[in-house]
This record gives C-alpha cells, sequence and structure tokens, in this order.
C-alpha cells in the first residue's frame, strides 16, 4: 500500500480512538455519508434561457417549454421542449413547434407558453396555449406526447375580441382533472375563463370573463391545493424591479386575498410577497407551476435575470429556469419569502 495513503488511514484510525471516552465506550457515532447531489440540486436547473416558458408534469417525467427563443445566435428555436426525471437535472430533446410547423397565423414571434396535461380524447392529451407578441392573440395546440411535436390549431382569442388593447400571458389549468380553465392578462388586469376542449378542434371559451387581479398584478398562474384552498401567483413591478406575489381563495374564481386579507381583484393590494431578487439573480417572474411534494415542501418554477448578462448573444432574454422549495405553515401561507440564488438547493424534490 502507499506509504502517504497508509498514514492517512492510521491517522484516521487514531481520531476514532481519540474519540472514546474514559470508559471506553466509542462516541463517534456513523450516521452515514450523503452527497448533495443526493440531497440537493444545483440553481439555476436551466440554462441559458427558458424565458416565457412552463414546466407541467406527465406520467413518468417533468417537462418544460420555453418562448421561441435563439439560444445561439442565428439558429432559431420555435419553442424548445426539455425533460427531466426529477425536475432538476434537465437535458434538450426536441422542439415543441419545428421550424415546419411554427404557427402561420402569427406575425410575431411565441412570446409565452403554457401547457399541462388534460384528459380528453385519445392521441390529444396534452394542450398548450400561447401568444403572439405582435398580435395581441392567444392561440393554441395539442400532442400525443408532452414534449411534441404540438399540432397548431391556431388563434381562438385575440385583443379585439375582449374589447382591450393588450392580450399576453396565457396560463392553462387544469382543475379536478377534466375542468380547464384559461388565465389571462390584459391592460384591465388578469382574468379568467373556462375552456372546453375536444380533439383536433380550437378550445372554446365557456362564460363571462371572471376578473382575479389588478392590472398591477400580471402573468398570473393558479395552484389548486385541495377543493377549498385556490393559491394565485402573479408577477409584480416595485420599485423599477419584477417580484413574485401571490393571494388564497376558497373557489377558483376568487376572490384572492393577501395574508392580510385584502383583496387584490380591486387593486387594494399586490399579493403577499413570496420571491424577492437575490444576491446575483434579480427579477423573479413568470411563475409558471407549483408542484406538491411527498417530502412536504411545495415547488416553485420561474424565471429569474442576471442583470450582468441579461441577454443572449443572440439579442432575446436570458432568463434560467430556477426550481425553489417553500414551505407552507398551518393556516396555509408560505412561511418565508423566498430568492433565486445560485448554487446547492435544498432539499430535492420528492
Amino acid at each position: 500500500m502507499n506509504k502517504y495513503i497508509t498514514g492517512l488511514c492510521l491517522s484516521a484510525l487514531l481520531m476514532l480512538t481519540n474519540c472514546s471516552s474514559s470508559d471506553g465506550e466509542s462516541e463517534f457515532e456513523w450516521t452515514g455519508s450523503e452527497n448533495p447531489e443526493n440531497t440537493s440540486y444545483r440553481n439555476p436547473v436551466w440554462e441559458p434561457s427558458l424565458a416565457g416558458g412552463t414546466v407541467f408534469k406527465s406520467a413518468s417525467s417533468f417537462n418544460a417549454i420555453s418562448q421561441e427563443t435563439q439560444w445561439a445566435t442565428g439558429l432559431d428555436y420555435p419553442c424548445p421542449s426539455l425533460q427531466a426525471a426529477d425536475m432538476m437535472s434537465w437535458s434538450s430533446n426536441q422542439q415543441a413547434f419545428s421550424a415546419e410547423s411554427r404557427p402561420s397565423w402569427i406575425t410575431g414571434k411565441v412570446d409565452h407558453v403554457s401547457a399541462d396535461f388534460a384528459r380528453t380524447l385519445a392521441g390529444a392529451n396534452y394542450w398548450m396555449m400561447y401568444s403572439s407578441e405582435a398580435d395581441n392573440a392567444i392561440g393554441a395546440a395539442s400532442a400525443p406526447a408532452a414534449l411534441g411535436p404540438y399540432t397548431d390549431l391556431g388563434g381562438f382569442l385575440t385583443a379585439d375580441d375582449l374589447g382591450v388593447s393588450t392580450l399576453r400571458y396565457p396560463h392553462f389549468s387544469v382543475i379536478a382533472s377534466t375542468t380547464y380553465y384559461l388565465c389571462y392578462t390584459t391592460e384591465t388586469g388578469s382574468y379568467l375563463q373556462q375552456l372546453t376542449l375536444r380533439k383536433g378542434t380550437l378550445p372554446t371559451l365557456k362564460g363571462a370573463p371572471v376578473k382575479l387581479s389588478d392590472a398591477g398584478f400580471y402573468n398570473v398562474c393558479i395552484f389548486r391545493l385541495d377543493k377549498d384552498n385556490f393559491y394565485l401567483f402573479g408577477t409584480v413591478e416595485e420599485n423599477g424591479h419584477t417580484e413574485i406575489r401571490y393571494g388564497h381563495s376558497s373557489k377558483v374564481t376568487g376572490p384572492y386575498l393577501d395574508k392580510n386579507g385584502a383583496d387584490i381583484t380591486d387593486g387594494a393590494s399586490n399579493g403577499t410577497l413570496l420571491v424577492t431578487s437575490g444576491s446575483v439573480y434579480a427579477d423573479p417572474c413568470n411563475p409558471m407551476h407549483i408542484f406538491e411534494s411527498e417530502n412536504g415542501y411545495f415547488y416553485l418554477a420561474f424565471n429569474a435575470t442576471d442583470p450582468s448578462r441579461a441577454l443572449l448573444p443572440s439579442g432575446y432574454a436570458r432568463q434560467p429556469l430556477f426550481i425553489n422549495p417553500l414551505e407552507m405553515d398551518e393556516d396555509g401561507w408560505f412561511k418565508e419569502v423566498t430568492a433565486p440564488e445560485v448554487g446547492w438547493t435544498s432539499p430535492r424534490y420528492q
């Protein structure tokens, strides 16, 4: 055996021997070894960017789809899609839209997407809603597999339909397995409408829009904990920066209240603070999805920006994907404000 290694082993043995108490009973207790890779994960979980993206779960994997981007200058990706077994280690596999299947009816790039699993007719189990930055319109696409390729069905909602000037940030929510909702943001606030889905046809909207929040609380995402607890997450601008805030309601349609009981709908509140800027990454935004874990934590997927590298070399937004763990208190509110920090984060999702 190498003398150096022999010396190390002997030193370790002497250290364990010296940890014995005077009566000869060892005070050293072996509790096992845990590597960071087994208990933690590194944020951001995906780089260079998942701006305007979505994260959702299928039967055997986690899936993510980005807005249209150029990770490499001059090489256009019409909504690249990713996959992970554990929500922590992502790989780029394919594109939700290929260059050939990219929506032909839009005049700008796809600037925001939201997708999820829907129990509809066989062969169209995954649905994606997307917006066009230049058209103030929302379109829909469906696919038999989570990553696509998705078949575009066209546009089904415009700003003119709603009598407004702007229409962005679609969020597709599946409530109680077979009840589907679309959230979206206009210059007057964020709204909710129920959706009817049928294979191979455009979604249809059911009922009148329900206002969820005032204009200062936008790009919303709904999480259903159980039949009596719904949470509305949104992006809010404060002092020139964005942060993520939330409200709670006993019904999916609201009203959503902050922790002090103030209503988000009428502008009395911009919600309770949940994610603020970190030491390197700032401007958390785009709450995509929140997942409940077996370990008692909730995991929020969102974007953030490094101000020193806010853009990719192509000029597109550089907003990596973060996954932050959250704890809920006994009153149904999250315990602490969190931030997008670089490095090891724990615990891992279970």
